[in-house]
């Protein structure tokens, strides 16, 4: 459990950075075609295209991994707050199981889509420039993947009374 951990918690920090690194990229790539287009009348040539179908997939969905390491995704506690401890430690459980689940399975679905994008060349044309999107169908089965995986992680650690090595306090939403 502890290398799985350790995989993890590494896995979901790459992520979360290249998603930070997306928006970076993404704010200098903007920048530089909006000065260029109001200062000399050009711009950086498919601009567009290559913010929609790289930096936008990556700045949306690799970092929602780290929501599910720091327990941090949204969640309505009127009902949840009033429960008895033991019943809530065993619905968060339950809700991590459900999680893991339709991630995994929505995660499957993209990499389907996302090889069959792959093998078929999938690319849009901007301005005479094609742009091959299909890089950025990966970043969905990635993204949704490692999440799902850290939901197991979270119930195996539950079940098995071993120690979070993700960094995160056990349990830390109860």
């Amino acid at each position: 459990m502890n290398v799985l951990g350790r995989l993890l918690a590494s896995l979901t920090t790459v992520a979360t950075f290249v998603g930070a690194v997306a928006v970076i990229l993404m704010i200098v790539h903007i920048t530089v075609d909006v000065i260029l287009r109001n200062v000399f009348l050009m711009s950086v040539p498919a601009t567009g295209g290559i913010v929609a179908n790289y930096y936008m997939a990556a700045v949306s969905f690799l970092p929602v991994a780290l929501a599910a390491k720091l327990d941090q995704h949204i969640a309505v506690d009127i009902v949840f707050n009033r429960l008895p401890q033991r019943v809530q430690v065993w619905n968060l459980q339950a809700v991590r199981l459900l999680v893991a689940v339709v991630a995994g399975a929505a995660a499957y679905g993209f990499l389907l889509d996302a090889v069959q994008k792959y093998q078929l060349g999938s690319y849009v044309l901007e301005m005479n420039v094609r742009i091959p999107n299909w890089p950025g169908y990966f970043m969905l089965p990635i993204g949704f993947g490692l999440w799902s995986a850290l939901n197991l992680y979270k119930i195996a650690v539950f079940l098995t009374g071993a120690e979070d090595q993700l960094g995160t306090p056990r349990d830390a939403a109860l």
